[in-house]
């Protein structure tokens, strides 16, 4: 018989307006004939637009006194690498960085399109469907997923990017009965031909437990996960204010 071991995944995102941690706990059942898997998935987010970097410790820490457990328990960290918030996704990078090298466990990165494909997922979703996130300047981030029934692997049927919302409502007339889900999924189903079969799914931003669960079953990378950055930041230097080197 195969020994299973208990495994705890703590995940955190920062990178959009809420700040949300989770947990993903898998421990083996031991019955008289065979030894079994029960997983419990736990989560918590704060619809904060700011403050991510006050709040983001004191959450993890209320996760895991609420289930019991310390950091010395986690076996796994995971986070999402953007797209969002520039200095949303790097405070919540920074943070799964030191803790994955204070524990010694094993970091895993996921895009928060992704993590928003896998909480579609979770709530029972399946088929054709694309997570968009507001971006300002008339943009948005976007992906397209065929998302299978839970349990199943996540189909990415494009490349997440940052383009214009009507560039992406002509990607998305590639498929039909497809439905939106993110802060910018207002901005889509006027500008598809295909607008009467179009919904919208309720939530915004990614659950973390789920993300914990789907980190649990990734294979280890071989380099730490960096920042998704799909177009260039809104701040930069000034060329009128530089000082000449002398």
């Amino acid at each position: 018989m195969v020994t299973i071991k208990k495994r705890i995944c703590l995940a955190l995102d920062t990178a959009l307006d809420a700040c949300s941690v989770g947990l993903a706990i898998q421990e083996p059942t031991t019955d008289v004939l065979f030894e079994s898997l029960t997983e419990t998935l736990s989560g918590r987010s704060l619809d904060l637009t700011r403050g991510h970097a006050e709040h983001l410790m004191g959450e993890l820490a209320l996760l895991l006194e609420q289930n019991g457990l310390a950091y010395q328990d986690v076996t796994r960290i995971a986070v999402t690498v953007g797209p969002g918030s520039f200095t949303g996704l790097r405070v919540g990078l920074a943070t799964a960085r030191a803790l994955a090298l204070a524990l010694n466990v094993p970091l895993i990165g996921a895009s928060t399109l992704t993590a928003m494909a896998l909480t579609a997922q979770k709530n029972g979703y399946v088929g054709i469907m694309a997570p968009v996130i507001d971006a300002r300047r008339n943009q948005i981030y976007g992906q397209i997923f065929d998302v299978p029934a839970v349990g199943g692997d996540l189909n990415a049927l494009s490349p997440a990017a940052a383009m214009s919302a009507d560039a992406f409502a002509n990607l998305c007339k590639l498929h039909s009965c497809l439905s939106f889900t993110g802060s910018g999924a207002s901005l889509m189903p006027a500008r598809c031909e295909n607008a009467a079969l179009l919904r919208s799914l309720a939530f915004t931003w990614p659950d973390m437990d789920v993300l914990a669960q789907w980190a649990l079953n990734q294979d280890e990378p071989s380099t730490p996960p960096s920042p998704l950055y799909l177009r260039a930041p809104d701040a930069k230097p000034q060329a009128s204010k530089a000082i000449a080197r002398r």
